[in-house]
């Protein structure tokens, strides 16, 4: 018999669900219904929208039901989450619906949404093999740019420069100035300069895909379409309509909501800064969301998130050939020890985020560096990953060196006893990895681990001297011995050079 998956995915007006059969891992319902117009200057839920949106979730669940379906899951989206009375909401909705809400980022929500453009490729051999592509994630307060270079993921950068976000800001500023779209451009590219500066190097562009911009979908996807192929002309057409109809006008010619008109022309001025700053004379726009991600059954690219990690590595100019050897022991260590830690896979791509960005504070100062690198990583964007997750790798990179969390551990008010254990957990493991390559030198051959009764064995296969490692892993384990209840020593192999 089948089983069947619920996801249900809520943002600030629409609510979404997809019902998959976890045996295909296909969608077989999909259903989305706006409970309330947009407000681009509302703060808060109002009582009303509120009902609304439940009522919504409870009408999912007797569809859930009819189904059968075994398991249930509920995202919100970034932009619902900064609503100001947004935990009060999330508090009714548990309480009505027995759901509780998994909150989003909005890197989680650009890695779902490029997720679910090489799941809807995958059949397709020639789209991404031969091709540098670029997926353009357009949300109302940011746009994420993922790039692939034949097939593979090399980059994702967002700017915190949504059409909603403008359109608040040229509103205020326009009141005086009657060439709103020429004030609209110019405050776009002065707001893009920095972030096109700072975007790592790509090669030429064959392909730009749109995903998530509503304005686009309304212009162009007509007639049930999912993807359509739109010439830079075109989009440039739209924004001359834009600029000189009234808000009843955009409304007929364009099917917009009148709360949305006020960022329909920002929208598609960033989708022209776009393709204008890549090189690109036509855009291939899409219908698939961020739910269209979250339903992919066993295909997330973690590895993608490894890749976005060197890269975060690289820009604060880690050294390389550290970073890649202590995340080499940390797995091996990881999963040499798993009979002990009971951690998750999910636990071993945090060990590895952590292995391969844990220096990055040295970019600052190199001493008192894991301090550092705590402050950066939990200022930057972690692809992929939840911020709850980010908190727990900046906490794991600000503990791999000289101190221990022990004390901090048990007094943090940021994370529940059983995400406290798990740092410490993954603490005790990294520590001990980068204690393996102290000198810098890569000097270990190979691992090997023998869990006794009493102690646990690592041993060293090496040719060279490791006098300093066995030091310093001796030091640091002492830590992992108060987590695990179990003393860990390290002991070199191999005849002298």
């Amino acid at each position: 018999m089948a089983k069947f998956e619920g996801v249900i995915l809520l943002n600030s007006n629409t609510a979404s669900l997809q019902i998959v059969n976890l045996t295909s891992g296909k969608p077989i319902e999909n259903v989305s219904k706006e409970f309330t117009e947009s407000d681009i200057n509302a703060p808060v839920f109002s009582s009303d929208i509120m009902n609304r949106a439940l009522e919504q979730i409870q009408r999912f669940q007797q569809l859930i039901r009819d189904y059968g379906v075994t398991e249930v899951k509920l995202f919100g989206s970034e932009t619902l989450s900064e609503m100001n009375n947004a935990v009060y909401f999330a508090d009714q909705l548990e309480s009505v619906t027995g759901l509780q809400i998994n909150w989003l980022n909005g890197n989680q929500e650009s890695y779902f949404r490029q997720l679910a453009f090489r799941q809807s490729q995958s059949g397709n051999e020639s789209c991404m093999a031969d091709e540098n592509v670029l997926v353009l994630g357009m949300s109302s307060t940011r746009i994420d740019l993922g790039y692939f270079e034949h097939g593979y993921f090399k980059f994702s950068q967002h700017s915190s420069v949504g059409p909603v976000r403008l359109a608040k800001t040229i509103h205020e500023m326009s009141l005086e100035v009657t060439e709103e779209t020429a004030l609209a451009s110019e405050f776009i590219n002065s707001k893009l300069a920095d972030f096109w500066h700072m975007l790592p190097p790509f090669n030429r562009i064959d392909k730009l895909v749109l995903l998530g911009a509503e304005t686009a979908q309304n212009v162009f996807l007509q007639d049930s379409k999912h993807w359509v192929n739109v010439e830079k002309q075109e989009v440039q057409t739209v924004i001359d309509n834009l600029s000189f109809l009234n808000d009843q006008a955009v409304i007929e010619k364009y099917d917009v909501h009148l709360n949305d008109v006020p960022f329909a022309l920002t929208e598609m001025l960033l989708l022209m800064n776009v393709m204008t700053a890549v090189g690109v004379n036509n855009v291939q726009i899409g219908d698939l969301t961020v739910l269209d991600g979250l339903i992919v059954q066993g295909n997330r690219d973690e590895n993608d998130i490894i890749t976005a990690a060197r890269g975060i590595a690289e820009r604060y100019m880690v050294e390389e050939n550290h970073c890649e050897i202590v995340l080499l022991y940390a797995n091996q260590l990881f999963d040499r020890l798993k009979r002990i830690h009971n951690l998750t896979k999910r636990d071993r791509l945090l060990l590895g985020v952590a292995a391969l960005i844990h220096d990055v504070g040295s970019f600052i100062n190199s001493q008192r560096h894991y301090q550092y690198s705590e402050e950066v990583i939990s200022g930057i964007d972690l692809h992929g990953l939840s911020t709850s997750e980010q908190h727990m790798i900046a906490m794991i990179a600000r503990y791999h060196s000289a101190e221990t969390p022990d004390s901090d551990l048990r007094s943090t008010q940021d994370f529940s006893p059983k995400q406290r254990i798990r740092i410490a957990k993954l603490v005790s493991i990294l520590r001990l990895a980068d204690a393996l390559d102290d000198s810098r030198l890569q000097k270990i051959e190979k691992l090997s681990v023998s869990i006794g009764q009493k102690e646990i064995v690592v041993t060293a296969q090496t040719a060279a001297n490791l006098q300093l490692e066995m030091f310093v892993f001796a030091k640091k384990a002492n830590f992992f011995e108060n987590v695990f209840g179990l003393p860990i020593i390290l002991k070199r192999k191999g005849k002298r050079i």
